[in-house]
């Protein structure tokens, strides 16, 4: 082991030629400032930049108040409309319903029309044109009493 410990196997020498190079200052580079903006100007920028986006977006959101302002007019509007057209609709179904009443068709039928109800039969007799019988009608058939002539 006394052979390894006197031969280095060259790391003096590598040792040696980092110590001979110089070391570099530990001090921070400050990154060149551009020569159009001074620092001052530059926070001045920024806080314009975020003063604009708060700005938009505090008009979105009046633009958003407006629009939800519209919609509930129109909503109230609706409303109203469908109250009108919903008490229009009860008129309408009660005057259908007064219409299709039966007392009323029934007194319509027999006084303009001239029909008879069911309970009041009536038969009506009309002769053939050419005087031929169709049918044989009996004395007690007739409501006049005539009897059927061949």
């Amino acid at each position: 082991m006394a052979g390894a410990a006197q031969q280095d196997w060259g790391f003096t020498e590598i040792t040696r030629k980092f110590e001979r190079q110089s070391k570099p200052s530990r001090r921070r580079r400050q990154a060149p400032r551009p020569r159009w903006t001074p620092a001052p100007a530059r926070s001045a920028m920024h806080a314009g930049v975020w003063v604009g986006v708060i700005a938009l977006l505090l008009m979105g959101l009046v633009g958003l108040r407006v629009s939800l302002l519209y919609k509930n007019i129109q909503y109230n509007d609706l409303i109203a409309q469908k109250n009108t057209l919903q008490v229009q609709n009860d008129s309408l179904s009660r005057d259908v319903s007064a219409l299709s009443s039966p007392q009323r068709i029934e007194q319509i039928a027999e006084g303009k029309l001239g029909m008879v109800s069911t309970d009041k039969v009536q038969y009506v007799y009309i002769d053939p044109p050419d005087g031929q019988q169709y049918a044989d009608l009996s004395q007690a058939g007739r409501p006049d009493g005539r009897t059927a002539s061949h």
